[in-house]
């Protein structure tokens, strides 16, 4: 895919999940040109999301050295090239401080979905454990460990992993994650969760629409975002 195409997408996309309320202070996305060996990551940590463009997005190889774009890559740059290297699927992560799927990484209770679209995560969303920054790639290799041929991760006390086919995918099944994460948590108030386990999980058989979805979704949010006013707070309920 064209670079201004590349830069063009992960730009919206960090646009549309700070609208969403899920990408703020922390967190990026990335895109991997599997031809070039190149990945496109949004800026980090301080950067305004709301207002990310295209000139921002910054372009790493694969050992974190930047090719192209100014300013610092973010501090967990190693999440993304250690997933991008080790899985041919990884064609789009986010790491993300979720509101809601954080508490997760948090409370001592495993995460199954509630909802049907949150069947998505029929394989579970597994949880690292070592209390600290992925800031080196021997730790972003114990995550690609961790999680396997999962859909994402949560890190413990800290926030989640998404990885996506597409950066469509990859905006969708992060905003699924939060969804049911926000549902869960407002059901418990009524009593027992009533969960989705792996067999019916596939039964749905989400994964098998998510390209169609990921697609839709992604029309819907590019219309919602260009007229949004880029004030935090003002931009989600997607799935409300």
């Amino acid at each position: 895919m064209d670079d201004d195409i590349l830069r063009e997408k992960l730009a919206t996309s960090t646009r549309i999940l700070a609208m969403q309320g899920v990408l703020g202070l922390f967190g990026h996305v990335s895109i991997f040109d599997r031809d070039t060996q190149r990945v496109f990551i949004s800026p980090g940590f301080g950067s305004d999301k709301a207002t990310t463009g295209a000139r921002d997005v910054l372009v790493c190889d694969l050992a974190g050295k930047i090719v192209d774009g100014k300013g610092r890559l973010p501090i967990e740059w190693p999440i993304h090239t250690t997933l991008h290297g080790a899985r041919a699927d990884a064609v789009s992560i986010a790491h993300l401080h979720s509101p809601y799927a954080t508490l997760y990484a948090i409370a001592k209770r495993e995460f199954r979905p509630v909802t049907l679209q949150g069947t998505l995560f029929a394989d579970g969303v597994p949880l690292y454990t070592q209390p600290q920054l992925i800031k080196e790639i021997p730790q972003g290799n114990r995550l690609v460990e961790l999680i396997g041929s999962k859909r994402g991760a949560l890190l413990r006390g800290h926030g989640v992993v998404v990885i996506g086919k597409s950066i469509e995918e990859t905006v969708y099944a992060s905003l699924i994650l939060e969804d049911d994460s926000r549902k869960a948590m407002q059901a418990a108030a009524l009593g027992e969760l009533n969960t989705f386990d792996p067999d019916e999980c596939r039964e749905f058989g989400a994964s098998d629409s998510l390209e169609r979805r990921a697609e839709r979704a992604w029309g819907y949010l590019q219309k919602v975002e260009a007229r949004w006013d880029r004030q935090p707070g003002t931009g989600q309920g997607f799935l409300a």
